[in-house]
């Protein structure tokens, strides 16, 4: 997650085209390989562990996954740099700005943790894969901006099972509503000083029209620019900063239960006002279902 000082930017239609439409997905769903699986302030740099959540139940989020990224030329040991949703076995969900945090030129990699629930330490459930290709979405400029949101494609897929399995995808240009589910290893502090936790963590939050959100935002970022919220983003409160994403938490999902009973990633985890958990600071993410059309795409071309 990007985050910006207060002072300063930081890192329907009718019955039959609902028919056609709903057909048209679930054929794109079955054939990407989509497993609907029934599991259920200034503006800060990027978040790490959630602010306000609790230690999450042990295998409830199977899609959650760490993505870390390491360089051994440069002596940089695999860390913990994003989080990322399972879409399917081979591929995962994140941020566009996760992209980025590798330096240009170099020779890293970017590898997937997936049934992971404790950081720095090999758990029995835990399976990793090296990340082949990265798809940034094409309008992403790389800052704290709209279109945060990327793909990586997997070297091979992941053995799915109870701890380790997908999360589906919400219809296209669908607005959530309602209250939703946060996971991440994001900074659990509020100060500049990251509060890293090593067990995943968890909190229900509300969904804020965007009419409040831009409200907030505007209020909070009135002597520093141009608000930089779009309509493909959504936000989270409560406005009372008893909760938040942070820094760490950046292309982790946001999960809410559609009318099947099924997870869905409704957002990803984009930027917020620093400190974490601020009043009147919403965090802000990339609304997936403005992407599903690009998202299928990508995946049934590569």
């Amino acid at each position: 997650m990007r985050f910006m000082n207060q002072s300063k930017l930081v890192i329907s239609s009718a019955m039959c085209k609902k028919i056609v439409l709903t057909l048209l997905i679930l054929f794109v769903k079955i054939c990407s390989g989509i497993n609907e699986t029934h599991v259920t302030p200034p503006l800060a740099e990027r978040p790490t562990r959630i602010v306000g959540g609790k230690n999450a139940e042990k295998g409830r989020h199977p899609w959650q996954v760490s993505v870390h990224y390491g360089d051994r030329s440069r002596e940089l040991p695999p860390r913990h740099v994003c989080g990322g949703s399972l879409l399917t076995a081979g591929w995962v969900l994140t941020a566009g700005h996760c992209k980025t945090l590798a330096p240009k030129r170099a020779s890293g990699q970017f590898i997937i943790l997936a049934g992971k629930y404790k950081l720095g330490i090999m758990e029995d459930t835990e399976q990793s894969r090296l990340v082949r290709r990265t798809f940034v979405y094409p309008e992403y400029p790389g800052t704290v901006a709209p279109h945060d949101i990327a793909l990586m494609k997997l070297e091979r897929p992941f053995d799915l099972n109870p701890f380790v399995s997908t999360v589906s995808l919400p219809y296209p240009e669908i607005i959530p509503t309602g209250d939703a589910m946060l996971t991440g290893w994001g900074s659990i502090g509020r100060t500049r000083a990251p509060e890293n936790p090593e067990i995943l963590q968890a909190a229900i939050l509300p969904i804020l029209d965007y009419n409040t959100c831009k409200h907030a935002l505007d209020k909070a970022l009135r002597q520093d620019g141009p608000n930089p919220l779009h309509p493909t983003n959504i936000c989270t409160g409560p406005l009372d900063g008893s909760l938040s994403a942070c820094k760490g938490d950046s292309g982790g999902p946001l999960i809410t239960i559609n009318l099947f009973d099924q997870a869905e990633v409704v957002g990803v985890v984009s930027w917020g006002l620093f400190p974490c958990g601020a009043r009147n600071a919403p965090s802000v993410y990339t609304r997936v279902s403005a992407y599903v059309t690009w998202i299928h795409r990508i995946m049934l071309n590569y």
